[in-house]
């Protein structure tokens, strides 16, 4: 029988040294990822991990007080980030269909509340999650 646990270990260990030492939260990292590799849905967190970066992407460009963004790009740039995030929270959902109850529980309380922390606390989750993807992007190389 294949260790998932491990496997999510060294997967993460490998993310962590590409975010050298940066993750906000290794520990949900690991449990997704391990979610991930024991229901065979590593696709599913490979979209989830792209979504994710993508959202940061859009959210540093819309923070960067040195872009002159017009008023219509901005709306449309908003828009964009708040459907990605709506991405992110569904394929994350979906994910956690795979996980026990209470950490179904944990999770949808920790990232989909709608307040100000549950914001702070998925907007991590994407920075990690964008580490993630740089990390399978190596795999693939690597493998090629």
């Amino acid at each position: 029988m294949k260790n998932f646990m491990l496997e999510a270990e060294k997967n993460c260990n490998s993310v962590e040294d590409i975010a050298k030492g940066k993750l906000n939260n290794k520990e949900d990292l690991l449990r997704i990822t391990e979610i991930a590799l024991r229901n065979n849905k590593m696709g599913l967190l490979e979209e989830l991990a792209f979504q994710a970066k993508f959202s940061q992407g859009l959210i540093k460009i819309i923070q960067n007080a040195d872009n002159k963004i017009e008023d219509d790009y901005f709306v449309k740039l908003k828009s964009e980030m708040v459907e990605s995030l709506e991405t992110v929270k569904k394929l994350f959902d979906e994910l956690l269909k795979f996980a026990g109850d209470f950490l179904r529980t944990v999770y949808k309380g920790k990232y989909f509340e709608m307040t100000q922390q549950s914001l702070f606390n998925l907007n991590a989750l994407c920075s990690d999650l964008t580490y993630l993807k740089l990390y399978l992007n190596d795999l693939k190389r690597k493998s090629s």
